[in-house]
């Protein structure tokens, strides 16, 4: 079985650098669409059997039900997204899954055939394939076996995936992905999305927010 694993911040700390231009409460219906538009993708790719979100955010565990994905409550004593992801696995693995996808919450353009090339280069008996973001974090990173090396999300993630998986001996690829190397960070990220016309929950609600005449005027 393979599974894909979605961490998901609580809505009010979602996407601080983007206050210049959105509301606190736009930046929170743009997160929840862009877990949307990523749910939407590996529920629709052939070889994803599960998909769970792990969060501390009780609206977004919601939103990930509704979605059709199982809602992993993140517990109260984690720090940071490593340790969020390692509480989702330990539920995970008991259903007795043997690769694991973990893609970021901030990746809307992702298609099911980009996840599924992905899953295309995972080895079959063990490794690992790492899509890094263009800031040389990991956007997505592919395990056989689930656990084949610790996560290593924050700064530098790209390098030390790729070290984790060096000193045990553990294959690993990189594929670069065009939509899974610009995560939405800052303005310039949604920018460069709207101006890739897509049929996505995030691109219709940037629609709404007339965000193009927002940049302007905010650079004026």
């Amino acid at each position: 079985m393979t599974a894909a694993l979605v961490p998901a911040k609580a809505l009010d700390q979602a996407k601080g650098r983007l206050a210049a231009i959105l509301s606190e409460e736009e930046r929170r219906d743009l997160a929840l669409a862009m877990l949307e538009d990523v749910l939407r993708a590996l529920k629709a790719a052939p070889r994803i059997d599960l998909v769970a979100v792990v969060s501390p955010d009780a609206e977004v565990l919601a939103k990930a039900q509704a979605l059709g994905a199982q809602p992993i409550a993140e517990l109260p004593s984690a720090r940071g997204l490593n340790q969020a992801l390692r509480h989702g696995l330990s539920l995970l693995s008991p259903r007795g899954i043997d690769a694991l996808l973990v893609v970021l919450g901030d990746v809307p353009a992702v298609s099911p055939a980009e996840v599924e090339a992905v899953l295309d280069i995972l080895p079959p008996e063990q490794g690992v394939v790492i899509c890094p973001s263009v800031a040389r974090g990991t956007s997505a990173i592919a395990l056989r076996p689930a656990d084949a090396i610790p996560f290593r999300f924050g700064r530098g993630s790209f390098l030390a995936h790729q070290r984790e998986a060096a000193a045990r001996g553990i294959p690993c690829r990189v594929l670069r992905i065009d939509s899974l190397s610009r995560d939405i960070d800052g303005p310039d990220d949604l920018l460069e999305l709207v101006s890739r016309p897509a049929d996505t929950a995030t691109h219709r609600f940037l629609a709404r927010l007339r965000l193009a005449e927002r940049l302007q005027a905010a650079r004026r």
